[in-house]
């Protein structure tokens, strides 16, 4: 049998889960479905009844509404779902929503789900979304198979072989959909971006297309490309507050931090999701509006105190925030600060039930403990720990821990955290959680001193890559070594040398030009100024 002809089981019934927190929806739901067909279904009142279900059994399809009362909505949990592992990434979801409000629908879209269910639906819509995913999935099984076991060139091959050998109309949109996701995931950016542009070719209305698109150049580092698409998209009420999201991605990852407090200002406060609060809380930290980054989160743990898992994450937000505030400070005015962040902590542990939640807790007292010059107290923390072995999961976590066994001269220990604060980054294709989680590694690693060192490391990766002709690796690592540490003549010759091998006149917020004017107003050496005329020799004949 080929490699791409494995087939699903049919034996086993379709699993279907049902997340909802009205009771009568929920059961009128079930009932609907149980008329169709000998389904296995189970029903879950809200996301963490779902967690503990997905603990102990996976499921094909899930429904879930976006609304779950006094807790995080559908989109916030399945992505956290997915960060854990907990809920495997062939599930396919349908969402159900009331909301037709746009920053609604941009978070659902978000997601990639496979169908969206607008309330109130009839039985027919139900059968027609279902039986449409359950049909798609069986066409898609042996890729989705693949996905699961990490194995994503193989879940790729798969795709293009059915699309090159011909797929039926009806399934054509879910396999395209498929190949995009996996492009990004395997950072085909440009093939992505292809994919994308096609299909919008046919039909500019197609928004997951859209957003894709935006990503693939976003992330393929044609930043003035996305800017520009994203731009034409502020004028639709559907896509303007993402559209105003993504803007403010772009000016934070330019530094332009005062470009992105604008576009972001022109969200209401109460409609921010969680990631459009982080990005305006790094806008302000950025700023050294340390107190508008604090009343923000003030007001975000007020309107949200009946959702105890979003007032649980606005609180660590805060702790943060003091935390950070104490670090600028003199050790003798730290103690408002933090007796703010462990007053915080405190309260956020109540709510804390997990491993991974007491490791940020164990990590975040000793970090103020540190701070305080309590080395001792510190030391108890991280060692009290039933958990201190587990391996770490949030970049937050870890920068936490960086600081805290830095603090405590266990460099090794750090630095091996440290590394695998980078290998998690690479894994990373969320725009948003890619630039905090960057953002805040840049700024451990200059807390440490650790830069320069940095920089050389990314430097010398990115030769290897350039040598073995992965100059579209390669050049990824010189820009961030050049924008790490600037000032260094290889760096930036690196970098342009990537470029114009690569024929880019720009890659993210450098260009060709601005390379050659910054290089050719300082002293080179006369080997690297050898190469600069070298360079702009070649460009000027391309």
């Amino acid at each position: 049998m080929s490699l791409f002809d494995r087939t699903a089981s049919t034996a086993q019934k379709t699993r279907i889960a049902i997340v909802e927190d009205n009771a009568t929806a929920r059961m009128n739901l079930r009932s609907h479905l149980i008329a169709m067909d000998n389904y296995d279904i189970a029903s879950y009142s809200n996301g963490k009844e779902f967690r503990n279900g997905l603990r102990v059994r996976n499921f094909d399809v899930a429904f879930i509404d976006f609304h779950l009362g006094q807790n995080k909505n559908g989109v916030e949990w399945v992505q956290s779902l997915l960060d854990a592992k907990v809920l495997v990434p062939s599930t396919s979801i349908i969402f159900v929503t009331s909301d037709r409000l746009p920053q609604t629908i941009g978070q659902i879209l978000d997601l990639y789900p496979d169908m969206i269910l607008i309330k109130p639906y009839t039985i027919k819509s139900v059968m027609t979304a279902l039986k449409q995913c359950i049909s798609a999935r069986k066409h898609l099984m042996p890729a989705l198979s693949y996905v699961d076991e990490g194995r994503l060139q193989l879940a790729l091959n798969y795709v293009d072989d059915k699309l090159t050998s011909g797929v039926t109309k009806r399934f054509k949109t879910d396999f395209i959909k498929l190949k995009g996701r996996l492009l990004i995931q395997l950072k085909h950016y440009d093939q992505a971006a292809t994919l994308y542009s096609k299909i919008l070719e046919r039909s500019n209305s197609v928004l997951w297309a859209h957003w894709g698109l935006i990503k693939s150049e976003f992330l393929g580092g044609k930043w003035q490309q996305c800017e520009t698409m994203v731009e034409g998209l502020l004028s639709a009420q559907l896509t303007k507050d993402k559209a105003h999201e993504w803007l403010a991605c772009l000016a934070l990852s330019k530094k332009d931090y005062a470009e992105a407090e604008k576009h972001l200002d022109n969200i209401k406060d109460n409609e921010l999701t969680i990631q459009a609060t982080k990005l305006k809380i790094l806008a302000f930290s950025m700023q050294n509006k340390k107190q508008h980054a604090i009343d923000l989160l003030e007001k975000k743990r007020s309107s949200n105190l009946t959702i105890k898992e979003r007032f649980d994450e606005f609180t660590i937000e805060l702790a943060r925030c003091y935390l950070s505030q104490a670090e600028d400070s003199h050790i003798d005015e730290r103690v408002d600060d933090l007796m703010s962040a462990k007053k915080l902590i405190g309260n956020a542990s109540h709510f804390m039930i997990d491993r991974q939640s007491e490791q940020q807790r164990t990590y975040m007292l000793a970090r103020a403990s540190l701070l305080e010059g309590d080395t001792q107290k510190a030391t108890r923390l991280v060692n009290s720990n039933p958990h201190k072995n587990d391996t770490l999961s949030k970049i937050t976590t870890m920068s936490d821990a960086i600081k805290v066994w830095f603090g405590l001269g266990h460099e090794e220990k750090a630095r091996e955290i440290l590394a695998s604060c980078e290998e998690q980054l690479l894994d990373q294709d969320n725009q948003i959680e890619l630039l905090l989680a960057d953002n805040l590694i840049n700024e451990t690693e200059i807390q440490l001193g650790l830069t320069k060192e940095k920089a050389l490391n990314l430097n010398d990766r990115g030769m290897q890559h350039y040598l073995s002709g992965k100059h579209k690796v390669a050049v990824d690592l010189f820009y961030k070594a050049h924008n790490l540490y600037p000032g260094v003549p290889a760096f930036s010759l690196n970098l342009l040398q990537c470029l114009a091998d690569l024929n880019l006149e720009y890659y993210k917020d450098v260009s060709l030009q601005l390379l050659i004017d910054d290089l050719s107003s300082i002293n080179l050496s006369t080997p690297n100024q050898q190469k600069l005329i070298s360079i702009r020799d070649k460009i000027k004949f391309a």
